[in-house]
């Protein structure tokens, strides 16, 4: 299985699978002919979508990395949202749960145990969506300044 900078818990959780359903046994760009490409990109010009290939892969580019953005954003909004702290304070609260000091309210209804259990596994999971978001953006970014006219 491929690695994207995720860590598994020692709890044996998969923090990619969470993250990146599907992604195991996709092929890579790099093991791809120049057919393959341009069996993928040629019904985009033959149909009249794309005026050349250049403009077919930057469409395909930039809609899958918008989907990307749009993915990671939903779900760091969805922890934010939660747990009506940022990611930074959040790590905080979960040392001080693990410690013994401190309570987390969004997650009251739990034991104490199962506070820490899931408070770990969401910080974990929120950490590694923050990261994929701020990357993905990055790469949204770099296609933008490279678009040419």
């Amino acid at each position: 299985m491929r690695n994207f900078g995720l860590r598994k818990t020692d709890r044996g959780g998969d923090r990619e699978g969470k993250l990146l359903r599907g992604a195991e046994g996709r092929g890579t760009v790099y093991h791809m002919s120049a057919d393959m490409v341009k069996k993928i990109i040629d019904p985009f010009v033959t149909h009249g979508i794309c005026k050349d290939e250049a403009e077919a892969l930057k469409m395909l580019a930039k809609d899958y990395v918008q989907r990307q953005v749009g993915r990671y954003r939903e779900r760091v909004e969805h922890f934010r949202s939660f747990y009506q702290i940022s990611v930074e304070e959040f790590a905080k609260q979960v040392a001080a749960l693990c410690q013994g000091v401190e309570t987390i309210p969004a997650l009251g209804h739990l034991s104490k145990q199962q506070q820490v259990l899931q408070a770990e596994d969401d910080l974990e999971e929120w950490q590694a969506a923050e990261q994929f978001l701020a990357r993905w953006q990055a790469v949204e970014a770099d296609l933008r300044n490279a678009s040419t006219p």
